[in-house]
């Protein structure tokens, strides 16, 4: 580490802690799957070169150790938060939020991931399944 270790902690619980509603986190989703173009305002809010480095980043890390089950599983990139959010990117094509606080042993939330499996079933949007 650069940093001290308890000032990089102290960081890390800070960002954790930062409030987030369902409405922020389809935005923040939509922006992704719209290839870094907000939905709303039509403002390119990152370089669409970055897009796929933070969806892959997403789909190998974003549900902490459970990532390379949903994987398999759902085939959608995905980032959850240990407050019971979770988003997840279809990409080119739509995005999902889903907001439930309690969470699963690997921090992420139990309703959330089945309402988002379920819809991506649904649409048969697994991006691994062919």
């Amino acid at each position: 580490m650069y940093s001290d270790p308890m000032e990089a902690c102290d960081v890390y619980t800070r960002e954790c802690s930062v409030g987030i509603t369902p409405k922020n986190l389809a935005i923040m989703a939509g922006t992704l799957a719209n290839g870094g173009v907000n939905p709303l305002s039509n403002k390119r809010l990152l370089d669409q070169a970055y897009v796929p480095k933070i969806l892959a980043e997403m789909a190998v890390e974003g549900l902490y150790d459970t990532s390379g089950a949903w994987q398999y599983d759902v085939g959608l990139p995905a980032k959850s938060g240990v407050g019971g959010g979770i988003m997840a990117i279809s990409p080119g094509n739509w995005a999902i939020a889903a907001f439930s606080p309690p969470l699963d042993g690997a921090g992420n939330s139990v309703r959330s991931q089945l309402a988002i499996a379920w819809i991506a079933d649904q649409l048969r949007a697994n991006i691994y399944a062919g």
